[in-house]
């Protein structure tokens, strides 16, 4: 029996927030808070971004900072600054990554809903 396409997208939809979950789960909490704060940041100073934009904060931090082993886990903090209404994803396509690491692979682009506000 083959799953309809509703069941098919309901699946995915499912298995994409259990592995969200999952790297979540195992990454440091000081990094998850320390990358929503960057994350606010950029949503203060930026009218839209990527997700280059607050990891280019991290790695301009100087000294000893939290790491992750799993940089996914800009997904969650992303949803999470998203739920907090700081910034959701612009209707406009995908541009490419700065990051040498992910060659030049499309990057959703993020419109901050409190640009501005000091």
């Amino acid at each position: 029996m083959s799953n309809s396409f509703e069941q098919q997208r309901a699946e995915a939809a499912a298995a994409k927030a259990a592995g969200m979950d999952q790297v979540e789960a195992n990454t440091r909490a000081e990094w998850l808070e320390l990358m929503l704060e960057l994350v606010r940041l950029t949503c203060l100073a930026h009218a839209r971004f990527t997700m280059d934009d607050p990891m280019d904060r991290h790695l301009a931090i100087e000294g000893n900072k939290p790491w992750t082993h799993e940089p996914r886990a800009m997904g969650p903090v992303m949803l999470r600054a998203a739920k907090l209404g700081w910034c959701r994803k612009a209707n406009v396509a995908s541009v490419p990554s700065r990051r040498r690491s992910l060659h030049a692979s499309p990057r959703a682009v993020w419109e901050s809903l409190i640009h501005g506000q000091y």
